[in-house]
This record gives C-alpha cells, structure tokens and sequence, in this order.
C-alpha cells in the first residue's frame, strides 16, 4: 500500500519543500497536528464549529480527528460545552524535551547566575527551523514589557538571539533563513535581506548583537552564540530590558560584558561535553 502523499490542500501548512514535492508527507497526520497547534493558539476549549472554521479543514474531518485524540488521551472534552482542550497528557511531551536537552542542563546554572547579577531578564533560545523557540527562562525582579514563556516562539530574522545564532551559521544555512518570510513586528525591524546580509558581517565580528525594538515595542534585548565542541552554534543566551529604564548604549556598556563571560562559561562546559 502507497503512503498517503501530500496534497495542495489549502488548509494545511504545507511541508517544507511544498506539498507536491513531498510524497512521503502524510497529510492526515498533518491535519491532526494542525488542530493541536489551534487548540495550542486559541489557549481556550474550542467547540467542533470553532476548531473547523479556525482550521479550515472540513467539520466531519475535525469531527474524526478530535475524537481520535481524545481516545487517546490527547483532548479532553467538556461534558456540558462539549468545547475540546488539550489534555495534561501534553505536558509530558514537553518535560521530555526540556529534561533531555543538554544544551538547556549545562546552560541552567550561568543563567541563573547572570540573572541574580542582572536582576534583568535572562533567556536561552534555540533555533528551529526559521524561528528560535525560548527553552529556559529567568524573570526580571522588575515590570517587563514583553512577558513570554518557554515553548514560545519568534522568527529568527529580527530577534536577538536569532541573529546572533544567524551570524554563526555557514552562509547557506543562513540565507536559507533570510529566504523565509521577514515580516515587520515592529516600525523599527530591518527586513531588507542585503542589509541584513551587511549587518550579520558585523555581528559576527563582535560575538553579539543588540536588538532595539525590532521584535517588541518597548524592549531591548542583546544576545550572544553558544557553541558546542565543533563550534557550531547550538542555542544563545538573551538579556531582555525595558525602554524606557535602558536605552541601547547603556545595554552595551553594563549588559554586553556580563553576557559574553556568560556564554562563554556555558560554551566551555558544552566543548567538554558534547
């Protein structure tokens, strides 16, 4: 029997590459993927009519598939609303990837460290794919402008710590990322790929890159790479700063330091062990 081939269904994401160009793309895998991720975006019990219309996929489709995955333990449904939510069995996914990645168990000691020093803000993100999904997270003892999470996810273009990691990439795998879609978050985010092109040349002469309010109204963030044993930039430490208690020449004066003993700290424990 054939595996079931991708199709230009238009309301699926496709799979990299483009859908025709993936035969071995199972598509109702996909469609069961791409309600989870509704349910995960709605972060509210959805009813079979709202999953439908926020999927694009047909109702009795959405039907067959909540019910699957609530037999399985993946949804759990409301008896009166009959609203469908993601069950506690999810978390057990993403403890799994949390407690097994050892970039994340090394790193967890100089953030918290750089945290107490800073009393700012201070994040580990990895990338993935075109975007860098936070994995460890430090909170300022001060208000914050920008209140994220581990498991959120920003494109790599025009965050800090994307940039930073872009910078270390060979030139390929970097303009595979500056090919993707460069969307504006803000009035001050750089989208023009030549310029970006100029701008990483820089970054990767300093070993750091500010970010001033490119992501977010309102934040400054500095990041810088961390390598592992062949030098490959594996993930990037983030200090995150409110406007208007710092500008951006005063995170180069007091932050940028701190942050590069840091990740250098980190990058000398990952050499040893990975």
């Amino acid at each position: 029997m054939k595996p079931a081939a991708a199709t230009d269904d238009p309301a699926l994401p496709a799979p990299p590459g483009g859908a025709a160009a993936d035969k071995l793309f199972v598509l109702s895998v996909g469609k069961c993927f791409h309600l989870l991720e509704c349910l995960n975006q709605a972060q509210r019990p959805l009813t079979l009519t709202e999953l439908a219309q926020m999927s694009g996929l047909e109702k009795s489709a959405v039907q067959r598939l909540t019910h699957t995955l609530r037999q399985l333990g993946y949804l759990r449904q409301h008896p009166q609303t009959r609203a469908y939510a993601l069950s506690s069995r999810m978390l057990e996914f993403g403890h799994t990837v949390l407690s097994t990645d050892p970039v994340r168990e090394i790193a967890q000691p100089h953030l918290e460290a750089l945290n107490r020093a800073t009393s700012e803000t201070v994040n580990l993100m990895e990338l993935e794919g075109l975007e860098i999904v936070y994995v460890l997270r430090y909170a300022s003892v001060h208000p914050v402008s920008v209140n994220l999470h581990v498991g959120s996810r920003l494109p790599a273009f025009c965050t800090a710590a994307g940039r930073a990691i872009m910078a270390q990439l060979p030139a390929e795998q970097a303009e595979a990322i500056l090919a993707g879609p460069r969307q504006a978050m803000t009035e001050h985010t750089v989208t023009d790929a030549e310029t970006l092109r100029k701008l990483m040349r820089q970054w990767r002469a300093q070993g750091y890159v500010i970010n001033d309010q490119e992501a977010f109204i309102g934040d400054i963030s500095v990041a810088a790479p961390v390598y592992n044993g062949r030098r490959e930039p594996v993930g990037a430490v983030n200090i995150a700063v409110p406007v208007p208690r710092w500008d951006a020449p005063r995170v180069k004066r007091e932050l940028v330091a701190p942050l590069l003993r840091c990740a250098q700290a980190i990058t000398r424990e990952l050499s040893q062990s990975l």
